[in-house]
């Protein structure tokens, strides 16, 4: 073979690209690896839009909520109840007037919503008088303008539910808080950067190139973050206990005495709860899947009954709902204990590979130390010490888990320490840390990366084993481990109750595997251009 056949065979990588770029090129021609990341957004996706996919309560409808009116209403009683034999003692509490008229202010602002102008404004009156009577220095005036307030609210607004203000209401977005408001920004924004950053770079602003990293993760953390807390400060949280499935569509007589009332509603795909039990269908199995003439032929009593699309379990909860929301919890234990132990392992690392000598050596005896105990083992002691618990069982893989990459990170640096660019960076005077985190860090992240990406498929199955051993999250807050763990008591009656939770951890932990070994290849260079 000539020269010019092989050159002609021979693939250069495209000029003027950086380490990331090559190793997003190489991984793109990995069609497998590609279908596995598909995988992976898909059900981050679906775990993330849970409560608009899963939920007890509509997205939408137009209608009043009667239930809630008499809720905010019967509270406003109690707590001027409260106001009262507060005031009726010799001391004035302040702290204690203080909570109580936060909380009625906040029974006042619902209230006020549910009613007509002229009744919103004036509740809106009652409401500063109450104010005004609560935090009065004359005890027995105090308590005489309460009592009469207590009274003017009985009469002018515990009967006032029958004409209530028909407007258009969104339950499911009032039930999310904070965390949920930051993961869905994240998510979206994740999804549609690719088409963002293309778009930029066609354009004329982008002529150069596009944003640079810095600028990429600045935008992609900060705006969820931003949103998230701005939905703390601005959206109080609250337990919304209405029964939606209970409401009535509007007739003539039949919203008489209903809790909620719809002239339209917009259901979620899969109209459960995540708690939400019917012990008349309980193990109800999957129309479409093979089964016993005697399983699963219970006689549904209510239209709901028909949409369990994965069937029930020995609580009649259906089982995709909570597939839905286990998903959150499984995908973000992977994730979190992940972060924690990669910045550990990289803190670690660099210090033991950068300053080497007696750093070095005291870093390495404790990774030895560590390395000693069996992993699953150790954090089964520490969990059985501490309790379950999502927060302690991601804390816990996070502690136990860095010694791995600190050792990965550390040959990494002692490979990278001596090379030209980090002796002209100590001549020009750099500090160690601008040395440390600017220069040679970034060189060493791409095997950091692929160990990272196998971690969060080890730290899924390791909580799924922990949940599984009862030592996990607890209940009600479901996930895969859990859902496995049910279904092991129902095994010979209800099989399905173990095959989709299985199933799901396995299709997971296969998908981060399939994209560690194709990252694991893209940041090779010996490996580059032979696909």
């Amino acid at each position: 073979m000539n020269e010019v056949t092989k050159a002609a065979l021979i693939r250069p990588a495209p000029l003027g690209q950086s380490q990331w770029e090559l190793i997003a090129h190489e991984f793109c021609k990995r069609r497998l690896a590609l279908a596995a990341s598909l995988a992976i957004v898909t059900l981050a996706t679906i775990s993330v839009f849970a409560p608009f996919l899963a939920n007890d309560r509509p997205i939408y409808y137009f209608g009043f909520n009667r239930f809630e009116y008499q809720e905010s209403v019967r509270t406003l009683r109690g707590v001027i109840s409260q106001l009262i034999n507060t005031r009726s003692k010799e001391s004035l509490v302040v702290s204690k007037v203080t909570e109580l008229l936060q909380t009625a202010g906040r029974q006042v602002q619902l209230m006020s919503s549910e009613l007509r102008d002229e009744n919103s404004q004036q509740l809106r009156r009652l409401g500063e008088r109450l104010q005004q009577s609560a935090l009065k220095t004359d005890r027995s005036e105090s308590i005489t303008e309460l009592t009469d307030l207590q009274r003017e609210l009985r009469s002018a607004f515990v009967g006032h539910d029958e004409n209530l203000l028909t407007r258009s209401r969104w339950p499911a977005i009032a039930s999310l808080v904070w965390s949920d408001v930051a993961l869905i920004l994240a998510n979206s924004l994740a999804l549609f950067w690719p088409i963002g950053n293309w778009v930029y770079r066609r354009s004329n602003a982008g002529k150069e190139g596009g944003l640079k990293l810095r600028w990429n993760l600045a935008i992609l953390l900060g705006i969820p973050l931003i949103g998230g807390l701005t939905w703390w400060c601005c959206v109080p949280q609250r337990v919304d206990r209405t029964n939606y499935k209970l409401a009535v569509l509007r007739s003539d007589d039949s919203d008489k005495k209903a809790a909620v009332v719809f002239h339209s509603v917009l259901w979620p795909p899969i109209p459960f709860g995540v708690d939400e039990n019917d012990l008349a269908d309980k193990t109800r199995a999957p129309a479409w899947y093979p089964q016993k003439p005697s399983v699963g032929v219970v006689k549904p009593t209510s239209r709901w009954n028909g949409a369990h699309w994965l069937g029930t379990d020995e609580l009649g909860r259906d089982i995709l709902c909570r597939m839905i929301w286990g998903g959150r919890i499984s995908l973000s234990v992977g994730m979190v204990a992940v972060a924690i132990y990669v910045s550990i392992g990289i803190v670690v690392g660099s210090l033991a590979g950068y300053f080497r000598g007696v750093c070095d050596l005291i870093v390495s005896r404790i990774i030895e130390v560590v390395i000693c105990f069996p992993a699953f083992f150790l954090i089964l002691t520490i969990v059985a010490l501490i309790g379950p618990g999502l927060l302690n069982i991601m804390i816990v893989i996070g502690l136990t888990g860095w010694t791995g990459i600190a050792r990965l990170v550390r040959s990494e640096f002692l490979r990278l320490v001596d090379q030209d660019f980090v002796l002209a960076s100590r001549a020009l005077g750099y500090s160690p840390l601008r040395i440390i985190f600017r220069h040679v860090l970034p060189n060493a992240m791409a095997p950091v990366l692929v160990s990272a990406t196998f971690g969060i498929a080890g730290a899924i199955l390791t909580e799924s084993a922990l949940s599984f051993l009862g030592l996990g999250i607890t209940v009600p807050t479901p996930s895969w481990g859990g859902i496995l763990a049910d279904g092991r008591q129902a095994l010979l009656r209800a099989p399905w109750l173990i095959h989709f939770p299985g199933l799901a951890i396995f299709i997971t932990i296969t998908s981060y595997n399939l994209v560690g070994e194709a990252l694991r290849d893209a940041a090779d260079p010996r490996l580059r251009g032979s696909r």
